[in-house]
């Protein structure tokens, strides 16, 4: 059943294509969408609930995300069921997601947040990868990270760059990835208030922790450092001890091998000429 691509997201456009990708580390995940056959999760164990929005359960070797925005898992208008690796995935929708358009019956896209993002999530810990929430400028032809919790100024750091001409990524949230022992930064999506969202990669070069400040400075910091301000911005799943090794180890493996920095920056546009003298010293 096709998807209505009304239901998609804007930023969605320049990442959906009708080829399959056959690239070095491409990932590609087989989805099957069922309407009104749900599996019986009363059974299973319950591993994780946001209590509003989303939970998750486990049986045997099999994870269930189920939608929570119900009054009861067994009326929850989407199902998702997925092995660690997720290289297959079954969606199980209601009827109610489903519309007609021109005498076609198509399905709203299902792949609403939080579920792209954590069958990204799941994907990425076994192949060396995790989602940040970090905007990634270009410089150079090379990529670099800044990321920063919410409210850090990634949005506004974002529209100063793309102000000047630079070209970014994304201004919310990047895939960083470890292939043939090179780090590289991906495009996704999920932009922020920028809107921005490219499907492109660019080598990646350098992390910079944003702090929005009176002046611009930056400070080259040791791994332990950049480990206790990574953690806080990288999709880690908490609740599934596995998923959350891989995620932690490829971290790790990051800020061991890309150097971290943190960059207090005043918020005008002198800032971008701060940062690109900095890095082509």
């Amino acid at each position: 059943m096709p998807v209505n691509p009304e239901t998609y997201s804007k930023t969605y456009g320049p990442f959906i294509t009708e080829t399959i990708s056959s690239g070095e580390g491409s990932v590609n995940i087989d989805l099957d969408i069922d309407i009104n056959e749900f599996p019986d999760i009363r059974n299973m164990t319950k591993i994780f609930d946001t209590m509003e929005l989303w939970s998750m359960f486990s049986s045997g070797d099999e994870y269930f995300w189920v939608d929570a925005t119900e009054s009861s898992p067994r009326e929850s208008a989407c199902i998702a069921r997925f092995q660690n690796r997720p290289d297959r995935v079954a969606v199980y929708c209601r009827e109610r997601l489903t519309s007609e358009t021109n005498g076609q019956k198509m399905i709203n896209n299902p792949f609403v947040h939080p579920l792209d993002q954590l069958l990204m999530m799941y994907a990425l810990a076994e192949r060396e990868g995790a989602i940040l929430h970090a905007c990634a400028v270009e410089l150079d032809g090379k990529g670099f990270l800044l990321p920063g919790r919410s409210g850090a100024g990634k949005t506004t750091i974002s529209q100063l760059f793309a102000a000047r001409g630079h070209k970014l990524l994304s201004d919310d949230r990047v895939v960083a990835r470890k292939i043939k022992n090179e780090f590289y930064a991906f495009g996704t999506p999920w932009a922020g208030d920028a809107g921005i969202a490219e499907n492109r990669k660019l080598p990646l070069k350098g992390i910079f922790f944003i702090r929005q400040s009176s002046g611009n400075r930056i400070e080259k910091i040791k791994p332990s450092a950049a480990a206790e301000r990574l953690m806080p911005i990288a999709s880690i799943p908490w609740f599934d001890e596995k998923t959350m090794s891989g995620v932690l180890s490829f971290c790790e493996d990051l800020i061991l091998h890309v150097p971290a920095y943190e960059l207090y920056f005043k918020p005008d546009t002198e800032v971008v000429d701060f940062l690109d003298k900095f890095i082509s010293a």
